[in-house]
């Protein structure tokens, strides 16, 4: 098998090549609006501590309700929570594009329409991964979450590169009309797609569901260590996302069309992680690779907050972004592999809550920080617990290992045992 089919083999299957290039139109559509959101709020307002607060407050509700999520996407149909959700999405466009072009939008509105977008994503991001496994062979899951990753941050690349340039010549407004109508796709697929059939259980109580998806986790622990992990990178690695136009205007001196160079740049490093994963067969020790790439992010984030050169910033950026797609996008891939069926959306929910509900508490804490200090102080200290909690699972790595091969063995998955 060349390396290009190997690369691809989740490809095979047409249901998921679908899947694959409405969510990449999605998802650019989504970057596109996030950037020229984030533009507009720091025209309204300049504020470091309010851009704070709108990422806190946007992806708040991953923190509450993505363990919910997970209860319902266990308990009925992903493609039809998915094609409910897309549509929440498009209407929360539809309203953002009405209130620019009318003139009478502020950060309010901006405030209370990302709300609503982070409660319908919050339901989104369970059902989008776990419904991966149903438009796929078992033992193609590792690629087609790797690859679903590395579309995602490709999207990352050419939604904010292109908003980039839009912002500068026709303002924020074209890029939020380019985002509605990239849900379309997506929805008319969601619609018409058949998927494998779900393993559904009968429920007796949401809560008791709840604690059920919540007890096996916390008692799995590799499945803990990793949520852990993937928490500490989205609270302390990644939030300095959040003030990327600060970086871009009053540090790099580069304006928009910096901001889309800095966040092109993440992403082109996200993708070439999400590629390397995609490559691997085996997901045999791949904690070793989670536990590194912390510690890698902790400290190209550091360096990136001393730097005063938009080239060595975007060199950085790249570093940053290859090594939390291998924190998050592995870590995904892991838990997903150990989690059986039934409780696979419940599993999901929760490395989403880590994955989304730890950033708006980053956001709101760096933010506080770095109103109080600056934004590179502010980085720093996230670097710096990141380096922490680094080393303490490097230490950890030989038991993590153990346990987790033994889980992935235990199943008999194919695909998941190492090969000698």
């Amino acid at each position: 098998m060349s390396f290009t089919e190997n690369l691809t083999r989740a490809f095979k299957h047409k249901n998921y090549r679908h899947y694959f290039l409405w969510q990449f139109l999605s998802f650019a559509g989504t970057w596109m609006q996030s950037t020229a959101q984030s533009w507009l709020i720091y025209k309204l307002t300049g504020s470091a501590l309010f851009m704070g607060f709108l990422n806190f407050a946007a992806t708040l509700p991953a923190l509450f309700l993505t363990p919910f999520a997970g209860v319902v996407a266990d308990k009925f149909q992903r493609r039809k929570v998915l094609l409910t959700t897309q549509i929440l999405c498009f209407i929360q466009g539809v309203i953002l594009v009405t209130l620019y072009y009318s003139g009478v939008i502020n950060k309010w509105h901006v405030l209370f329409l990302a709300i609503f977008l982070g409660t319908a994503n919050s339901f989104d991001v369970t059902a989008r991964q776990s419904f991966i496994p149903l438009l796929i062979d078992r033992e193609h899951l590792l690629n087609a979450i790797a690859l679903n990753s590395s579309m995602f941050n490709a999207a990352r690349i050419l939604g904010p590169a292109v908003a980039g340039i839009l912002i500068a010549s026709k303002g924020e407004g074209i890029c939020f009309i380019l985002n509605v109508f990239s849900y379309i796709p997506i929805i008319i697929f969601l619609l018409l797609v058949k998927a494998k059939k779900q393993e559904i259980k009968e429920f007796s109580s949401p809560m008791f569901h709840l604690k059920e998806g919540m007890s096996y986790a916390w008692n799995t622990m590799p499945i803990r260590s990793l949520l852990i992990m993937v928490g500490t990178a989205s609270f302390w690695g990644m939030s300095f996302t959040t003030f990327m136009p600060i970086f871009a205007d009053q540090i790099l001196h580069s304006g928009s069309k910096g901001l889309g160079m800095l966040m092109c740049s993440s992403g082109v490093g996200a993708v070439t992680g999400g590629l390397f994963l995609a490559s691997r067969q085996k997901i045999y020790n791949i904690s070793n690779l989670i536990c590194l790439a912390l510690i890698a992010l902790s400290i190209s984030l550091f360096m990136f907050s001393l730097s005063t050169n938009i080239f060595l910033s975007m060199f950085l950026l790249c570093l940053t972004g290859f090594s939390f797609m291998i924190i998050s996008s592995g870590s995904n891939t892991s838990m997903q592999s150990m989690a059986p069926d039934y409780l696979r959306g419940r599993v999901v929910s929760l490395y989403s809550m880590m994955f989304m509900g730890m950033f708006p508490l980053g956001s709101l804490i760096v933010g506080i920080i770095a109103n109080k200090v600056n934004v590179q102080f502010a980085c720093q200290i996230g670097a710096t617990f990141s380096f922490v909690i680094g080393l303490y699972f490097l230490f950890r790595l030989p038991e993590l290992n153990r346990e987790s091969n033994k889980i992935a063995c235990d199943k008999e998955a194919a695909g998941f045992c190492p090969v000698e």
